[in-house]
């Protein structure tokens, strides 16, 4: 079984060939990794593949171990990790004179946390600072992203809401309202943006056949991509 080595982690994985595949993907599963790739594809375009993704591939491993161990409650002090983006991000927090939690994010999580908060209040408060937070980040995502693919679509830009439905990242109804999972702030960045052009083609092709595909692939040339590592990430959320 080939290894991929990515810093001092030996990541072991599978490839397999499909007719059914037109690029290549990555598959993570707390079991195993997979490649999935077109028939006749030479090896070394698969390894120079796992070599660009390198840092997506360890982070997705990772996550899915953490997600497949022994659960613990998600603890909000110093130390802990949430997810956000792909990435699991330290949480760094000290007391400080402010009013409210305070939160900034740069590769980790800063948060200050008011003086006159006792010891069992404030892990509350950062976790609904942080829910609130992510929201928001979600919020401005979403629009940045379907204002781009509405353009690139010559649509008229959609009213657009946030939702929480359990696994049901996006949707369009038929009155042309599209609802974005905002827990999608927890996947890669191109994961939301997958799910958001998903969601604008529906404004001209209710269906998935193959001029929705068709539509798709004018705007997001490597959507194939982008939907593989939404699997993936499903795998382990």
């Amino acid at each position: 079984m080939p290894i991929l080595q990515i810093g001092q982690t030996n990541i072991s994985y599978t490839v397999r060939y499909s007719n059914r595949t037109k690029q290549q993907r990555i598959v993570v599963t707390s079991e195993a990794v997979e490649v999935v790739a077109p028939p006749d594809t030479p090896v070394e375009k698969i390894t120079a593949f796992l070599d660009s993704k390198r840092r997506w591939l360890f982070n997705a491993v990772e996550d899915c171990r953490s997600k497949h161990s022994p659960e613990l409650p998600q603890r909000y002090v110093s130390g802990a990790k949430v997810m956000y983006r792909g990435r699991r991000l330290m949480l760094q927090v000290e007391s400080a004179d402010v009013e409210q939690v305070t939160i900034a994010c740069r590769s980790r999580f800063f948060i200050q946390v008011p003086h006159q908060l006792a010891r069992d209040e404030r892990e509350d408060a950062i976790e609904q600072a942080l829910t609130h937070w992510k929201r928001d980040r979600a919020w401005q995502d979403i629009q940045h992203f379907t204002k781009i693919y509405a353009r690139k679509l010559g649509v008229q830009l959609p009213p657009v809401k946030l939702s929480e439905q359990k696994r049901v990242w996006g949707t369009c109804s038929k009155d042309r309202v599209i609802r974005i999972n905002w827990q999608l702030v927890d996947a890669p960045l191109s994961v939301l943006e997958y799910v958001v052009a998903h969601e604008i083609v529906h404004l001209l092709h209710r269906n998935h056949g193959d001029a929705f595909w068709d539509a798709l692939s004018c705007v997001m040339p490597d959507w194939r991509t982008q939907k593989a590592q939404l699997e993936a990430w499903e795998g382990y959320v």
